[in-house]
Formats: C-alpha cells, sequence, structure tokens
C-alpha cells in the first residue's frame, strides 16, 4: 500500500476491470487511483482518503459495495460485476453550494456518457440521478467534511448500473448501460465517469451561468412533469417540474399557487 492508504482496513486490489492499477494511474495521469474488491462504501475510503492528505482528483473503485448509499441513507445495490462503483476526493477553493454539486456532477456526468455511448441519451433527475429510458441508470452522492477541522474537501461517489443481468431481483425500476447501447467495458464507463467530475467540480460553481442552465434544461428530465414533492411526514405537495434554478434549486408550480422554490426531500412522478 502507498502511505496514504496506509490508514485504511481495506486490502487493495491489484487491478479492477480488467485493467491494472499501474495502467489506472497512467491513464489517469495520477498516482491517487485506489482500487478494490470488496469494501463497504468507496466513499466512505475516498473520505478517509482525503482526511489523510490525499490530493484533489483522488480516485476510489472497486468491484462491490457492501454498504453502497444513496441520497438519504438509502441502500445502493452494488454487486460485483453489474456497475462502476466510484468516489473522488476533490479540495474545491470555495465552499460547495448543496444541491448544485449533484446537478452539475449529473449533468457533466450525464454529458459525458451520451458523448461516448451514442444513443444512450442519458438525463439528469433532480437531484442527484441519472436516467435512461425513463428507468434508473445511476446515481449521485456527494458529501463534505473538513480535514483536520481546518480544510474542506469534497467526495462524490458515483454508481453506473452496466450490466442488468447482474443486478439483484429485487431491484426494481433501473436499467443499465447494456439494456441501452449493448456491452460496455466497465473501465470504459469509468472514464467517462471520472471525465465528467473533473470536468467543473475541481472548482465547484455556486451559481450557474446562462449558458450551463441551457445545457442543463436540455437534460433535465423532470421538467414540465407532474411530481410530489415530499419532505418528512408533511403531506406531499404537488406541482409541475418547472426547471432548476441557478443555485440548484428544482423549481415547483403547484396547482393554483406561485413558484415554489424545493431544496430538500424526495420528487416522485404523480398527480397530474
Amino acid at each position: 500500500m502507498t502511505d496514504v492508504g496506509a490508514t485504511m482496513l481495506a486490502e487493495e486490489a491489484e487491478d479492477w476491470g480488467g485493467e491494472s492499477v499501474a495502467a489506472l494511474r497512467e491513464h489517469w495521469d495520477r498516482e491517487s487511483v485506489f482500487t478494490f474488491d470488496r469494501i463497504p462504501s468507496t466513499n466512505d475510503l475516498a473520505r478517509e482518503l482525503a482526511e489523510a492528505g490525499a490530493p484533489s482528483g483522488t480516485i476510489v473503485l472497486c468491484r462491490e459495495q457492501t454498504a453502497g448509499r444513496g441520497r438519504g441513507g438509502r441502500s445502493w445495490a452494488s454487486p460485483a460485476g453489474a456497475g462502476v462503483y466510484l468516489s473522488m476526493a476533490f479540495r474545491p477553493r470555495e465552499a460547495t453550494v448543496p444541491p448544485l454539486v449533484t446537478v452539475v456532477a449529473g449533468v457533466d456526468l450525464a454529458r459525458e456518457l451520451n458523448r461516448r455511448f451514442p444513443g444512450l441519451g442519458s438525463a439528469v433527475k433532480w437531484p442527484n440521478d441519472l436516467m435512461a429510458r425513463d428507468r434508473k441508470l445511476g446515481g449521485i452522492l456527494a458529501e463534505t467534511a473538513r480535514a483536520d477541522g481546518k480544510e474542506m474537501f469534497l467526495v462524490v461517489g458515483v454508481g453506473i448500473n452496466v450490466e442488468s443481468d447482474r443486478l439483484p431481483d429485487d431491484v426494481v425500476g433501473a436499467v443499465a448501460l447494456a439494456d441501452c447501447v449493448g456491452s460496455a467495458r466497465l473501465v470504459d464507463v469509468a472514464d467517462a465517469v471520472v471525465a465528467g467530475l473533473e470536468r467543473r467540480l475541481p472548482r465547484a460553481p455556486t451559481s450557474l451561468d446562462a449558458p450551463s442552465l441551457d445545457e442543463l434544461d436540455r437534460l433535465d428530465w423532470l421538467k414540465n412533469r407532474w411530481v410530489e414533492h415530499r419532505l418528512s411526514d408533511r403531506e406531499p405537495a404537488v406541482g409541475l417540474a418547472a426547471g432548476i434554478a441557478p443555485d440548484g434549486a428544482l423549481l415547483l408550480r403547484p396547482r393554483g399557487g406561485a413558484l415554489r422554490r424545493v431544496v430538500a426531500g424526495s420528487i416522485a412522478l404523480g398527480g397530474s
């Protein structure tokens, strides 16, 4: 193990996705690439590495997660060989703005995946999902923390479904990349994820400019759909998804009401 990785409890693997760690480090032009066979969570290990001083752009990959999670602590199925489970650690110069981080990451990931896999047609579902063929293709989990109580760092984890026949039978509403465009190498999908995350997150914006909003508008899966906004134990609010604000908030227009900003809670289709 490297000195930075010495604090970790998991044993590093020598390869991932058919490529050696040395080849991955050369391809992504950095030494801070760490691969594992079976770990609880790539985000947890990326955070541990960041706390130990790993540089911005550190990459953590695994074949299988035993405690993968999504937003709100929901579990994320991560069986071996079914998908790409990758986290990156960044050290942004300014404080990040939730939920803008996951919106920005989602747009850049969808853009890169669509460019590399023609016909995929992936889109962004606020606040942190990637969609294809109206089903869930992947998810994003962004977490922030401070190293030694001082320097802020950002950890962004991404899970992309690649092979549907390896997903558990109880996973519903999901789609895999292979269902949309045919077989794909895990390492090619991971390369798209790294390129997408590195497009803007090293200098994570605090608001979206007009060109960024235009791009988001084209990839916004929820726009002009009737949705239910659920927040804690309150009665769900029904409205029309009207786009996303420059700070990443969802714009919701309730029936007969004024436009509302949504920054927390969950969104589901319904209420038309």
